[in-house]
Formats: C-alpha cells, structure tokens, sequence
C-alpha cells in the first residue's frame, strides 16, 4: 500500500488581514505556507487545521482563511481551538461540523478514519470535552471497527512545559474512559495548540503537533512563571507532512524556511 499523504497546519492565528502579531503577519505566513504546499505537496490527500485558526474568533480572519485556502487543490478541514468561535468559522466552513453546533466531524482515509474532535470551552484557554461530544466520540468509535485516527486542539497529556500544561484538556480521564476500550485500533492523535513539534505517547498512544507558521512556544521547561504568561518566541515556523500506510504513521516536518540550495551529501 502506498503512503497516504496528509497535511497538519495548526495555530494560524489569523487576524484582521494587514495586522501583525508578534512581530509577524498571520495572514502573509499563511500564505507563505500554501505556496510551499502548492510547489512540494499538491498531492497530499486534504490539509487538517487543528485550531487557534483566528487570534480574536473575528468574521474577517475566518473570510481571509477561506480566501487564502481556496488556493489549494485538495480538501481543507478546519477545527476549533481556544481562540476560536465556532459560529463565525461555520458560517465560511459550514461542512465543517455534523450539525450539532459543534466543529466535529469523521473524515474516511485509506488509513482509517479520522475524528476531528471540537475541545473549545469558550472563556477557557483549557480544553474540554462535554457529556454530548463525548458521547458523539463513543457512538463513532463503536460504529466503525477499523483502524482510527484522532486529531484535537488540546493535549489530554502534559508536555512538560508548565505555561501550557496549565491550559491542557481539563477532563483526560473522562476522554481515556471513551477510547481505552478501543486503544489497540487508535494508531494516532494529531493535536494542536503546543506550537513545538513534539512527539512521543500518551497511554501506549502515539501523538504529535507542530508548529504555528506564525509565532511559537519558547521550550521553556521551567516552573510555572508567578504570572502563568506563555514564554513565546520566534523559532522558524513548519508544518507537519503526514505519511501513513498499513504499517505506520510517520511525521515530518516541513520547514518554511527551506533551508537554501539543496545540494548532495
């Protein structure tokens, strides 16, 4: 079986278009990342957006995310994180969630399928999932006995980085209730939120995020700052290029920067 190919951009950011944000232009990022994946990934399968899409949850960034991703020649599934609000996202991505008011959704892939989940609490930089989208989530892994990929804004696990272990998915053990009983078949869950490319495992689970294209989380590992402030920083933006097939789920790491001239080694 071939690779299936997929694309995770997280954390645009968007604001006004024309308006910086920590010395950068969400918009022209963005931008910068779609045609890098127009010239070296026209043929991945959709682009998944795994929240903090909006900086403020305004009209117009959501309206400059569908003008810049109209660009791209495969499907785009857009997802909430704690920026976001879901009611102006829907009203340009109205396929982007089952009519429960919700951004969730299950997407078929070669590879399996995939559940985008909805973690936005709104007023909360933490992520929850409620009795109702829990109750979605168990109703679509037991409807469906293959093999399944979860992507969600929010971490159900501490990272190590104590700013944003504070504002993870406040109810992990709840969510670990729903999926534990079908962890074997869970190849992997795609998150968002960590603006770091981080991967490892959560409960046998492999898991993986990206970075933002726009501005980053600083790998600060220390104690919680007396303020609780997020130590960010400008590290070169990526994305992640997901190659999956029967036998694994391997990440990489696009940078945005393309580093120069390739040249043999």
């Amino acid at each position: 079986m071939a690779f299936t190919k997929i694309l995770q951009l997280s954390d645009l950011h968007l604001t006004t278009p024309g308006h910086a944000l920590f010395g950068a232009r969400p918009d022209e990022r963005l931008a910068a990342a779609i045609d890098l994946i127009c010239r070296e990934h026209g043929d991945a399968l959709f682009c998944l957006l795994t929240g903090d899409l909006a900086e403020a949850g305004d009209d117009a960034a959501y309206a400059e995310l569908a003008r810049l991703t109209d660009r791209l020649a495969m499907p785009v599934h857009p997802m909430v994180g704690n920026h976001d609000r879901r009611s102006a996202l829907l009203k340009y991505f109205p396929d982007a969630g089952d009519g429960s008011g919700f951004v969730q959704r299950a997407v078929e892939t070669p590879a399996g399928r995939l559940l985008l989940l909805d973690t936005l609490d709104p007023g909360h930089g933490a992520g929850l999932l409620d009795p109702q989208r829990l109750a979605w989530l168990e109703s679509q892994l037991r409807q469906h006995a293959g093999p399944v990929l979860l992507a969600m804004h929010h971490p159900p696990l501490a990272v190590g980085i104590p700013s944003m272990d504070q504002y993870a998915l406040r109810n992990a053990e709840e969510f670990w209730a729903v999926i534990e009983p079908h962890r074997q078949r869970i190849r992997h869950i795609l998150l968002g939120h960590l603006h770091r490319p981080i991967g490892g495992s959560w409960r046998g689970i492999p898991i993986s995020c990206t970075h933002s294209p726009n501005h980053q989380v600083a790998l600060d590992l220390v104690s919680l700052p007396p303020d609780g402030a997020v130590p960010g920083c400008q590290e070169p933006a990526s994305f992640a290029v997901i190659l999956i097939d029967d036998d694994s789920v391997v990440v990489h790491h696009q940078a945005m920067d393309e580093g120069g001239k390739r040249f043999p080694l």
